[in-house]
């Protein structure tokens, strides 16, 4: 067996120890033998789990005749890829869709769920295409409205994404629509406004899903910390992982916040032995270990770095910030960091895009490549001192 391979299985977290003494040669090249059929060999990734689980419910979906049971595989599945942020979700749920992928004329249901599939391979492009003709055949799908503003706003389109929330807002439910309203007010640098009108909304009924009120709890919290309340921030991460506890995004964004207050120990406790079932939880916890001079750093690094590999060699580009961001902190290569922190910004706008980009270019003494960031700050507007102060200091560098 070769050390890589070892160090891929199961959760890094847990087994650290485990792939180390594997790797060292110090493990006996001996089988094993559990004492009973209650000894636990190998825990399985939440989102493998889940996959398998909802497989096995149902039998022969793949490639479904009948449109309502394609789409609601497709759409069981698209749920665990967006909690789990696996990308083998994503592929089930196109498979789930057979032929339906690609038929024309197309119902606007069919639309949407291409574009969500479409949206996490970050073919925002492809994705609003299929919603703008969705909306034409049916102007009030909240569905579609949401997701053509999430989509907007990943691309910086502040003017667009306000837009969408506008249509969104008398169709849905009141949560949603206020968490669409707040992000985009954000984004276009009024963030204290946003982060009041969703506080308030989160204090009233809704029937929004659970997932759905995580996300607006995560919403809350990148506020929050934006506005530099970090007690706030954590309370919303909290209330957010209390209604989905594997979310991805969420836990991500709750781990940035403890690097960000310097408490990488922490990290360690809040991702635990399921760091290693998404890039973005691994990246932080590899993050998170180097930063506590933790021993099991390098193989989390090792891992990181194969995962990124195996997606260069797909041409999979999905993941640029996180590639950025093990660059620049990692590897200790800004360089390189630079030049996928620009790729990723042509591509997807958000506060973290701008951040990695911003830092990568001062540490590797290039203001000028900074320029998108910096017009990007200045464009919106948005409210976001931490990416204020790293423009002044590039401005500093580029002046000297």
């Amino acid at each position: 067996m070769q050390c890589s391979k070892a160090s891929r299985r199961g959760s890094f977290a847990a087994a650290a120890f485990a792939a180390a003494m594997l790797c060292s040669g110090l493990a006996r090249a001996v089988p094993h033998r559990p004492a009973g059929d209650a000894v636990v060999l190998e825990r399985l990734a939440p989102a493998t789990v889940a996959l398998r689980r909802l497989r096995g419910e149902t039998p022969g979906v793949k490639g479904a005749s009948k449109l309502p049971a394609a789409l609601a595989a497709a759409r069981h599945y698209v749920e665990i890829g967006r909690t789990y942020s696996d990308p083998r979700a994503y592929g089930y749920a196109q498979a789930a869709l057979g032929a339906w992928w690609s038929a024309e004329p197309a119902p606007p249901e069919l639309r949407v769920m291409r574009a969500r599939i479409l949206q996490f391979r970050h073919d925002f492009d492809g994705a609003l295409a299929q919603l703008e003709a969705a909306l034409k055949a049916e102007p009030f799908n909240p569905e579609a409205w949401l997701l053509f503003a999430s989509i907007e706003q990943v691309r910086g389109n502040v003017r667009a994404s306000r837009a969408a929330c506008l249509k969104l807002i008398p169709i849905a439910d009141p949560l949603i629509g206020a968490a669409c309203a707040a992000a985009t007010a954000a984004l276009g640098g009024h963030t204290q406004q946003g982060e009041q009108l969703l506080a308030a909304a989160l204090t009233r009924p809704t029937a929004a899903s659970n997932s759905e009120k995580a996300w607006s709890w995560t919403a809350l919290g990148e506020m929050r910390e934006r506005l530099g309340d970090a007690a706030g921030a954590e309370a919303a991460f909290r209330s957010a992982l209390r209604l989905v506890p594997d979310d991805v995004y969420s836990r991500a964004a709750y781990a940035d916040l403890l690097l960000d207050r310097n408490r990488p120990r922490d990290v360690g406790a809040l991702l635990g032995a399921d760091a290693a079932q998404a890039d973005a939880t691994l990246l932080r916890a590899a993050i998170a270990a180097q930063r506590s001079g933790d021993s099991g750093a390098p193989l989390l690094r090792q891992a990181l770095a194969e995962r990124f590999d195996e997606a260069r060699a797909r041409g999979d580009e999905t993941h640029l910030r996180e590639q950025a961001r093990f660059a620049l902190e990692l590897e200790r290569d800004a360089v390189r960091a630079l030049d996928l922190a620009r790729r990723n910004f042509a591509v997807q706008r958000e506060p973290a895009d701008a951040r990695i980009l911003l830092e990568s270019a001062l540490a590797a003494g290039d203001a000028k490549s900074a320029g998108p960031a910096l017009d990007w700050l200045r464009d919106t507007g948005v409210d976001a001192p931490r990416l204020r102060r790293l423009g002044a200091q590039l401005a500093l560098e580029k002046a000297r």
